[in-house]
């Protein structure tokens, strides 16, 4: 695997669990690391050598009002969990991952976003409360309104501030279990973005899928895939659509190979020759197949892509594989991203998956969002290469920073301090390293994230005393 350690883990299924976890971790003179399902691409989730809160088990539905869509649970209920209690009576989450399998507690506490962030923002948003325990034990109910600056440092604040037990989230109506697609080939990066600016005000849903392969004048073709939620009464059997048998994704492709075997046979084009082809192969059809043509897809099949091929992540077996995904202002994400793909090109590693969305800005205190785009970028992890994958992926943070961007820390495993104090606003770092200390002094709450990056650029902060 590229990251990862030993723990001793804790599965609480209440928040007195959580509290006997607590009391511990400052018996023991450790820490305490959270983490929901593991679905960052780092150290997000990860505790080697302290004591890990696993909230698998405190997965309970609270309550869900059908008429007003909102809806409470406990933190480690998952993605899942909520749009199969709440899609057949009309409701979908207002955001959600490529994955359904992310836990609210982790979706709040990196604050992700999906592929109508464009319009929607991210979760965080559509957060009407918080019920949260912080490292010495008391409980406070949050909301946006009531104590602002505190709910906006905790929702994005990496499970660093305060520990996520339950939340209110407000859904969005849906009319349809079906979304209208568009399917949009590019032959280079600049139609790319134009097809983004054609679109972006219009659709619902808005995301780009790039050749981290071709070169020369086809750097950066791809093909975006444009939706829109269906409207109300157009859909014949809304009832049929919205049903959780309507939403399942199939077991077989073509309806013949097992998908739950589709990680080996992507196993053998596992470098970047193979990977090469098969990037060719999906430019080729999407080109071929779907450009210019709409066809419906379920909520599930558009939404969940990880998920749609069970373990596919073993195709990156032994070394596994990170991810680097950079956030430029709209200005300067065609420079930026264009200099980043032939970067990766030039040192011999090329993306295996790059994927583009457009964003808009958010109240978060670390947030990751601005108004510009996102490139999200996986590489393979090897023996051999991971030394020279970990020095390019710095030079890639050099890239970004030099064009104004930000970095998401569900998706780090390489990020530096340096790079950290470079991209975001000094005012929101202090303000985290204050709220940080006022609400876990002894610093209990602790991940390998925040040992490796955040606690060594908050460190730097406070030896650098700014201007004066």
């Amino acid at each position: 695997m590229a990251v990862g350690g030993e723990a001793r883990v804790f599965r609480p299924t209440d928040a007195e669990g959580v509290r006997a976890a607590l009391t511990c971790a400052r018996a023991e003179g450790t820490r305490i690391a959270l983490r929901g399902s593991g679905c960052s691409y780092g150290d997000g989730a990860c505790g080697t050598g302290k004591i890990v809160i696993d909230f698998r088990d405190m997965n309970r539905i609270l309550a869900f009002d059908a008429q007003t869509g909102v809806i409470r649970v406990e933190a480690g209920a998952t993605l899942r969990d909520v749009w199969q209690r709440s899609l057949p009576e009309g409701w979908w989450p207002p955001v959600v991952s490529g994955t359904m399998e992310p836990t609210l507690g982790g979706a709040l506490g990196m604050n992700l976003h999906g592929k109508n962030a464009h319009r929607a923002g991210p979760i965080g948003k559509y957060v009407t409360s918080l019920k949260v325990m912080f490292a010495n034990g008391e409980v406070r109910d949050l909301t946006p309104d009531g104590d602002p600056d505190l709910f906006h440092a905790i929702v994005g604040g990496f499970g660093e501030l305060a520990i996520i037990l339950e939340a209110e989230l407000h859904l969005k109506r849906v009319y349809s279990g079906q979304i209208e697609v568009l399917g949009l080939a590019s032959t280079h990066l600049d139609e790319l973005f134009a097809q983004f600016r054609e679109h972006e005000a219009d659709s619902d849903y808005l995301v780009g899928w790039i050749d981290g392969f071709a070169g020369g004048k086809s750097l950066g073709r791809g093909l975006i895939h444009v939706a829109w939620q269906i409207k109300e009464g157009v859909d014949p059997d809304p009832k049929t659509s919205t049903s959780l048998a309507g939403q399942q994704l199939p077991s077989r492709l073509f309806g013949v190979f097992p998908k739950r075997w589709m990680w080996a046979a992507m196993w053998p084009f596992s470098f970047n020759l193979g990977m090469r082809m098969v990037n060719w192969a999906k430019y080729v059809s999407g080109r071929v197949l779907e450009h210019g043509k709409k066809y419906r897809q379920s909520h599930a099949a558009f939404h969940f892509l990880l998920d749609y091929v069970p373990n596919w992540k073993w195709a990156y077996k032994p070394g596994g594989l990170i991810q680097h995904q950079s956030f430029v202002p709209h200005a300067n994400a065609p420079a930026a991203f264009r200099e980043i793909i032939a970067h990766t090109q030039k040192c011999g590693m090329p993306t295996w998956l790059a994927v583009m969305k457009r964003h808009r800005a958010d109240p978060f205190l670390m947030t990751h969002g601005l108004d510009g785009y996102s490139m999200a970028m996986d590489f393979h992890v090897t023996k051999s290469n991971r030394a020279r994958l970990w020095a390019m992926c710095h030079e890639l943070d050099a890239i970004v920073v030099k064009h104004g961007g930000r970095f998401y820390f569900a998706k780090d495993a390489t990020l530096e301090p340096k790079s950290v104090l470079a991209a975001f606003p000094r005012e929101n770092l202090l303000k985290f390293a204050a709220f940080r200390k006022e609400l876990d002094p002894d610093g209990v709450l602790a991940t390998d994230l925040y040992d490796r990056v955040i606690a060594p650029a908050l460190r730097l902060l406070d030896a650098d005393p700014g201007p004066t």
